[in-house]
């Protein structure tokens, strides 16, 4: 095989606390991740020349050494133990820095794509470890489904999956840097951490409990988010919240045509939406 095709699908964070900061400068969480149908397309070829490429069509992404598709590549033949000449092409849809993993799940999708390539040398499990030192998402990415994930990320047990609804995600021209974001928080000194009881409501099924707890910590952070959360409350959404650490927002609606007409009243305000 010389080339595969992966869909790196985002995620949205149904609930998000963080709950320490260790001395390594790395933040501990609770948060359940819940794969969503939007996704980039990433592509993995063969090549003759002996060198990690990268293509796209998006021209605000970096195609270089600074992209975790790269990184991730490089970790792959690390642990491979020798390499060959690739090219990932990313058709970009999910919009960056948004909260919504993109970045993450082009790593993911890099991993899976290139141990196809190789006939499978690695289990979930060890795409899970090679990714883990590139970005905290990057096992969530590779498992996929709906995950209470804790530690910084990798400690992974899953979940049931939200009972059926349209999920509407929309964003702003502006992004958040999460590094930015995570530093903020840190400077927040009289923060409660909330507990996570989001594993038992999706068990239960109650998507009106489901909608009504969900939390995220970097919300109030993020103020720019209030407009889009309006629109979508106002169109019928049982609940809508920022995803990760921003800027992008989620809303859950039972009614598909309600979904539809706050995706055309987002999109006639020149936010980026889509329903998934």
């Amino acid at each position: 095989m010389k080339k595969t095709e992966v869909k790196a699908n985002a995620k949205i964070n149904l609930f998000l606390e963080i709950t320490g900061r260790r001395e390594n400068g790395y933040h501990d969480i609770s948060t359940v991740m819940h794969e969503i149908s939007l996704h980039d397309t990433v592509t993995v070829e063969r090549t003759e020349k002996d060198c990690i490429t990268i293509t796209s069509d998006s021209k605000a992404m970096p195609t270089d050494k600074r992209n975790i598709a790269y990184k991730c590549a490089e970790a792959f033949f690390e642990q491979l133990g020798s390499s060959f000449g690739i090219n990932i092409h990313i058709e970009k849809r999910i919009p960056m820095e948004a909260g919504l993993a993109g970045g993450s799940a082009d790593g993911a999708a890099v991993l899976k794509g290139l141990n196809e390539l190789c006939s499978f040398p690695f289990t979930e499990e060890k795409l899970c470890e090679i990714g883990k030192s590139i970005g905290a998402d990057i096992p969530f990415c590779v498992m996929g489904g709906a995950m209470l994930c804790e530690g910084i990320g990798e400690i992974m047990t899953p979940c049931q999956t939200l009972p059926e609804c349209v999920i509407l995600i929309a964003k702003g021209s502006a992004g958040v840097s999460t590094k930015q974001a995570y530093a903020n928080l840190d400077a927040m000194t009289d923060r409660i951490i909330r507990d996570n009881n989001m594993p038992d409501l999706l068990k239960n099924g109650d998507i009106h409990s489901i909608c009504s707890s969900m939390y995220n910590c970097f919300e109030p952070l993020v103020p720019s988010v209030e407009a889009i959360k309006d629109i979508m409350k106002k169109a019928g959404a049982l609940n809508a919240k920022m995803s990760g650490s921003g800027s992008a927002v989620f809303g859950i609606f039972t009614d598909s045509s309600k979904a539809q007409n706050a995706l055309k009243e987002l999109k006639e305000k020149g936010y980026f939406a889509a329903i998934c």
